[in-house]
């Protein structure tokens, strides 16, 4: 599965760079793509933060000085303030001057041209900008659908690059066009705004069938992953189990404190069941001994069947890789050829009256080639997808299964059995808390170190 969401991964990758290179060149005879814009865009940015600066400052400073010195602002200050905040700071050449003003009735006369002249370069200068923000974003969503696998990056992506083509139509730019719409099939599909349509749809569904992949594929690699770990680890602490009972040392490299603790304990313990045969000893050992027998277990199956593995893990049950790439062609398939089929139906006015059989007067009125007409033959169709899934989670319904009337006699006999297991319920809750109080105490006990202790430790560092 892995393979199959690399392919699809490849795939995504080739499908975005065509669609982006698509837009690229359909509007490059706009020549709307010059790198300098993004930095053209801040400097308009600050030239006209800086006439703002101006003019609050004038206001703000010609404020206080009515309201404390009585009179009002210097003409030499405010043209200092023109000259040091706009001038200066961004030159002079933008605003086609050669020396700084010196004159109050120049500064505002300049003020108010700048102020328009910048207003209109920076609504310029936006669109601009604009382009090159949402190919960024389309950009970096996609790489982010690469790592994540989510849907939401996916549809950012791909809504960011064709925001690019609704921003170009909306400031009367050159962009693909179907006006007057092709009437022979294969001049539709040659069109330029039909290869983009088609490459975008490519895009979605490839992207989406990858992350489909991923999603199957990833929780069994995960599952198989922590399976080999758990084998591993019990594999490891039988044999170390196995290796203390010889009496042989046990490397402390490869053991943390926890195990070398649990190891000692398990040599005491064992000194106990043979001396004293005490209870909490024996349930260690039933417990080691349990482990023991799972292992065991485990050798034989994986063993005995080969299929073990795969059904431990789920790999079993997951779809096969050829299964997944068999159905991602065929529907994709399926789907594109509706798509094209569909679009070049509903777009195509000499198909529907050939389909709805109009009279002569309706065929050759002008209002079938206006968009309106289009959009009320898209409306039944777009409402047809949610009806059809309303239908098929109608007709998917699970029946609702009666419950079949129990005799007094059944009913008796459900009570006692559930009054029963609610009894051995408790016993056994009531067994777990004698167990864990005597774990606890034990723990508390070998928290205490004798001399006995020390000795087994320092023989077993030997």
């Amino acid at each position: 599965m892995k393979a199959v969401t690399w392919i699809l991964r490849i795939a995504s990758v080739a499908t975005f760079a065509v669609m982006a290179y698509l837009v690229y060149s359909i509007l490059d005879p706009n020549d709307i793509w010059h790198w300098d814009t993004p930095y053209a865009f801040i400097v308009t940015v600050f030239r006209m933060l800086s006439l703002i600066v101006f003019f609050l400052a004038t206001t703000m400073l010609s404020g206080l000085a009515s309201a404390f010195a009585g009179g009002v602002l210097p003409e030499n200050l405010i043209v200092g303030l023109y000259n040091t905040l706009v001038l200066r700071t961004w030159y002079m050449q933008p605003y086609g001057l050669t020396d700084p003003l010196t004159n109050i009735q120049d500064v505002w006369a300049s003020f108010t041209q700048n102020l328009f002249d910048v207003l209109w370069t920076l609504w310029d200068n936006t669109f601009l900008f604009l382009y090159f923000l949402c190919a960024g974003v389309g950009i970096v969503l996609f790489l982010q659908s690469l790592v994540r696998m989510d849907h939401k990056f996916v549809g950012g992506a791909f809504l960011s690059i064709q925001i690019i083509i609704l921003l170009a139509a909306y400031r009367g730019l050159i962009v693909p066009d179907l006006n007057p719409f092709p009437v022979d099939f294969m001049d539709f599909l040659l069109t330029e705004a039909q290869i983009l349509a088609l490459v975008s749809f490519a895009y979605l569904e490839v992207s989406y069938q990858m992350i489909y992949a991923y999603s199957v594929g990833k929780p069994v690699e995960d599952r198989e992953e922590t399976l080999k770990k758990q084998l591993l680890a019990l594999r490891q602490a039988t044999r170390k189990q196995d290796a203390i009972e010889r009496g042989e040392k046990v490397s402390t490299t490869g053991m943390s404190r926890s195990t070398g603790a649990t190891a000692f304990s398990f040599l005491r313990e064992a000194m106990e069941r043979k001396v004293m045969g005490g209870q909490s000893a024996l349930e260690s050992l039933d417990a080691i001994s349990d482990v023991r027998r799972l292992q065991i277990y485990v050798d034989e199956l994986l063993q005995s069947d080969s299929k073990a593995r795969d059904e431990l893990t789920a790999k079993a049950a997951a779809p096969s890789s050829a299964y997944v790439i068999g159905s991602t062609i065929t529907g994709s398939a399926i789907r594109f050829l509706t798509v094209v089929a569909v679009s070049f139906i509903l777009m195509n006015p000499n198909v529907i009256q050939m389909i709805l059989n109009l009279p002569a007067g309706i065929q050759n009125s002008i209002e079938m080639l206006q968009p309106e007409i289009v959009i009320l033959f898209l409306v039944p169709v777009v409402g047809l997808f949610p009806f059809t899934a309303a239908l098929i989670s109608w007709l998917s319904r699970r029946e609702v299964v009666e419950k079949e009337k129990l005799s007094e006699e059944e009913i008796e006999a459900e009570k006692l059995r559930r009054k029963d297991l609610a009894a051995k319920k408790k016993e056994a809750e009531k067994a777990r808390k004698a167990r864990a109080k005597a774990r606890k105490k034990r723990k508390g006990d070998e928290t205490e170190v004798d001399e006995w202790d020390k000795a087994l430790e320092e023989a077993y560092k030997r």
